[in-house]
């Protein structure tokens, strides 16, 4: 079970911190006044940090490690995670969701204007997504054994890689409020075909 770290900067500007294996249920229940008591009356929460633990026992050994430095050491962690992250260097992500598909060769333009200038800011606001990526399949070549080989474009020729905490990202109601945004459910998604949907853990 995945389990994250995270820290909360309060109203009165004070810094949280926490455990849990489910970030967006935990959230709620501070909102909520159902979680920790300090963060009651300290509403609004920002979440400013989150790193992950394999289990139970390495997150509560680092929470109480974050929990030891002072202020401006948190804040120092706080800083160099906001940079890693504005730097695309999110190395919290646990999973990559591939999504791969073909468009209409007519709708190829649309399709790439709405899934960058729309589809992914929107994604990119849920709660667990740290990152995605965007290609284009091709046909090359390349050395193996001592011989070259051509390997021609996959079959579906459009990709998006998702850098996300978790597989349950991906079932969250953000996630599934945030897919049907913008124009991409309503003019493009029913031009495109062969999509396939594939989970990969980091090793």
């Amino acid at each position: 079970m995945n389990w994250i770290i995270y820290i909360l900067k309060c109203k009165d500007q004070s810094l949280y911190t926490g455990i849990t294996n489910n970030l967006d249920k935990r959230m709620e229940q501070h909102i909520s006044g159902n979680g920790s008591k300090y963060l009651r009356g300290r509403l609004p929460l920002k979440l400013v940090y989150k790193e992950h633990a394999l289990n139970r026992s390495d997150a509560t050994k680092r929470e109480l490690e974050i929990k030891k430095l002072n202020k401006r050491e948190k804040q120092f962690l706080i800083k160099s995670y906001k940079k890693r992250v504005r730097e695309g260097i999110v190395a919290n992500s646990k999973y990559i969701f591939v999504v791969s598909m073909n468009v209409k060769k007519e709708y190829e333009n649309l399709f790439n204007e709405v899934y960058d200038e729309e589809h992914i800011p929107y994604l990119l606001k849920v709660p667990g997504v740290n990152k995605v990526t965007r290609g284009k399949g091709t046909s090359f070549n390349f050395s193996i054994g001592g011989e070259t080989k051509s390997m021609n474009a996959p079959a579906q020729k459009f990709i998006a890689m998702y850098e996300i905490d978790s597989p349950d990202v991906v079932q969250s109601k953000e996630w599934s409020l945030a897919v049907e945004e913008g124009r991409w459910s309503s003019e493009v998604r029913q031009h495109t075909s062969d999509r396939s949907h594939v989970m990969y853990e980091y090793c």
